[in-house]
């Protein structure tokens, strides 16, 4: 053996070069020896200059031109113009080794499945429905994208967030939330994030990363799970309805999943202008705005959003929005045109996935009694015009539909609203010029858990208030 390589191990490479059978580790192994050691590259000559010989006497004159191609006629090897010949041949034999040695093989193991309002950042994988993916990176910036893995693992990804594929049991989530089904033939599947290994035992769950602190909440809706962390290799088992949060290198304690987890952190768009068109809003002197809440407690409030909610079952947390729209300083029948607008915000409360495209309805109540609510005070069974028995149900003696929006499954942010021949004319109608709005979810959760809306109030920080625009006549 020689100092530098072993000498059988590298005929046993030259021999399964002229074959045709190295893998590409073999090759790339190979092609290390002959560029690194001189020695290395005699033996490999030789070896080569014997094989040629050998076949040469075994064919003789006969018609195999690709062995008379590739190795030279050797057999006088007294004649030195011969032998410059076949190092010629050999040189150029280990050329083309080296030049046509294969790159990394483009192994996928994945598809982009669905896109749904999907708007993407740098990323180094393609976003198109139907592609198929390799090791990689995405990062969704808006929408859901479905990532269908080969081993028989689904990951929805829930916008903003960023996630790496490694291969087809393993990924890595950087930022952001995804929800994993897995079947059976995936048992094992791992998500990684930053602080945590998430590795399923055939189950549905989800997990967040906080972009902030890198810290990783995992919630189980079906099935087994197990968190490690990563440093001390401790492990905790969550099952159907547990969750888990792992901050840093400390592994939480398993606590009861809530029906609206808190997966993601708001936004704040910035407020539209348009020029030209009179504004009336809800912070307005005599205006109002404020939310109601019904069927299964909740923890989840908020003194700044609007939120709404059709939750599935009478029992399921509902919620519906109310406005009013000080219209005293507009003379009846005056409008022109009218459109209502809503800033939509994130609330980081239930996912995403659990929920379709959303269908909100506008209503305008008829009975102007009813106009004199106060926010602060305003209760489920006394709001005006509402029908307690689920998320969308209202009055429909006391009310007249104005319009309705769909807000695309997946999207959070920005401007949604209604205009409109109703809309116009039920503000023109308005005998008390205090018109009061209720605005409903129409479409139901999918499964339980699933997004609450909201919109910004006037009481939100940054974002603008529920505004009317209107185009008044002189």
């Amino acid at each position: 053996m020689n100092d530098s390589f072993d000498t059988d191990h590298l005929l046993e490479l030259a021999h399964g070069y002229i074959e045709g059978r190295l893998t590409p580790a073999e090759l790339a192994e190979l092609e290390t020896l002959l560029t690194s050691d001189t020695e290395a590259r005699r033996v490999y000559l030789d070896f080569l200059h014997d094989h040629a010989s050998l076949h040469w006497d075994h064919v003789g004159t006969g018609t195999n031109t690709a062995v008379i191609e590739a190795f030279p006629p050797l057999r006088a090897r007294r004649f030195p113009t011969l032998w410059q010949a076949f190092a010629a041949a050999a040189l150029v034999a280990l050329l083309a080794l080296v030049a046509t040695r294969p790159g990394p093989r483009e192994t996928t193991f994945a598809t982009m499945k669905k896109t749904e309002a999907a708007q993407w950042e740098s990323g180094t994988l393609p976003t198109a429905e139907g592609a198929r993916l390799g090791a990689g990176v995405v990062e969704l910036v808006r929408g859901l994208a479905t990532i269908s893995f080969d081993s028989g693992a689904e990951v929805v990804l829930e916008a903003p967030a960023r996630l790496s594929l490694v291969d087809g049991m393993n990924c890595v989530l950087e930022r952001g939330t995804a929800v994993a089904e897995v079947g059976e033939s995936a048992t094992g599947f791992t998500i990684r994030t930053p602080s945590a290994r998430v590795i399923d035992y055939g189950t549905r769950f989800a997990v967040n990363v906080d972009a902030t602190n890198g810290a990783t909440q995992t919630q189980v809706f079906d099935g087994l799970v197990e968190v490690e962390e990563p440093e001390s290799k401790k492990r905790i088992a969550l099952r159907e309805g547990q969750q888990a949060l792992v901050t840093g290198s400390s592994l939480g304690g398993i606590s009861e999943g809530v029906e609206e987890g808190t997966w993601s952190n708001p936004e704040t768009p910035a407020r539209p202008r348009e020029p030209g068109i009179r504004s009336i809003t809800t912070a307005d002197p005599g205006g109002g705005d404020t939310y109601v809440w019904g069927g299964k407690p909740t923890t989840h409030t908020s003194e700044t959003l609007l939120l709404l909610k059709n939750g599935l079952g009478p029992d399921a947390p509902h919620r519906k929005t109310y406005l009013r729209f000080p219209l005293d300083s507009i003379a009846a029948g005056k409008i022109v045109s009218a459109r209502l607008d809503l800033r939509l915000t994130p609330t980081g409360w239930g996912l995403a996935s659990h929920l379709g495209d959303s269908r909100f309805k506008v209503y305008g109540i008829l009975d102007e009694s009813l106009d004199g609510w106060e926010p602060a005070s305003l209760a489920w069974d006394q709001a005006p015009a509402n029908d307690p028995a689920s998320g969308n149900s209202v009055r429909n003696d006391l009310v007249r539909e104005l319009g309705s929006f769909t807000v695309p499954r997946g999207i959070q942010t920005g401007s949604f609203g209604i205009d409109g021949d109703a809309l116009r004319d039920f503000l023109n109608a308005d005998g008390n010029r205090r018109a009061t709005l209720l605005i409903v979810r129409e479409t139901p959760e999918t499964r339980g858990g699933g997004l609450v809306h909201a919109f910004a109030s006037s009481r939100h920080p940054t974002l603008a208030p529920p505004t009317l625009e209107l185009k008044v006549s002189e």
